[in-house]
């Protein structure tokens, strides 16, 4: 664990906390940590998940999967990510596969240690549980996000969105999404052929320049208005 210390000390669930508090916590929490390889499945569509998971290393992908075979990339979370919060705090069976897009490393915490105080008289715990709320929080605006994206019938509003949000989160014009071209339409619910040709027209029009993963906003006052304008 400790090759992860410097890690933990930077994710929200223990901002504020010292390496020492860190420690101490995932003793009390009676944490433990678990390797994937490429393609393993952590937990599957309609299990109970009892614990929160943080990735050291690598990362994952939440996928929504449908009758015909095809999935939908809810969310990836790579190392520094927090997965699992939502569906163990609901005490519903996951509506998602969470898979290991690579050889991972996941730290897991059990909600009934997070929940309840360890009797040792630890200050942590309280604070712990305060950062755990507002990270479900930013994860409940980040699903109305991704709703908007699918509601919105204009493929190319559906990508503009999705642009400005990026860029707005990084606070930057220039940025590289975490997606590939298949990935980044399964995550949008498009056509990665369609998802291509639209973003090869809006470069075209000056809007973007992209190489692979890597975007820059040209004219993110014009892509702005493209959407209010629709």
């Amino acid at each position: 664990m400790a090759d992860y210390e410097s890690l933990l000390e930077r994710t929200p669930l223990f901002s504020g906390f010292s390496a020492a508090d860190i420690k101490k916590l995932l003793g009390c929490l009676g944490s433990f940590t678990r390797r994937y390889g490429a393609g393993e499945i952590l937990w599957q569509t309609g299990e109970n998940i009892s614990e929160t998971g943080i990735v050291l290393h690598g990362a994952v992908d939440a996928q929504q999967m449908h009758p015909d075979g095809s999935y939908q990339i809810v969310a990836r979370h790579t190392a520094g990510g927090l997965i699992g919060d939502l569906l163990m705090a609901s005490g519903t069976s996951s509506p998602v596969t969470v898979t290991a897009r690579e050889e991972s490393v996941i730290l897991f915490l059990p909600l009934e240690r997070i929940m309840s105080d360890c009797g040792k008289g630890c200050t942590c715990h309280v604070q712990l549980r305060l950062n755990l709320l507002r990270e479900t929080a930013a994860k409940f605006w980040q699903q109305r996000r991704q709703i908007a994206y699918l509601t919105e019938p204009k493929l190319r509003l559906r990508i503009v969105r999705f642009l400005l949000d990026f860029s707005g989160d990084c606070g930057k014009n220039q940025f590289t999404v975490p997606y590939s071209r298949s990935d980044l339409a399964a995550y949008l619910g498009v056509n990665r052929s369609a998802l291509s040709r639209e973003l090869g027209r809006l470069q075209l029009e000056g809007y973007v320049a992209f190489c692979r993963r890597d975007f820059e906003l040209l004219l993110p006052e014009g892509l702005q208005n493209l959407l209010e304008k629709s």
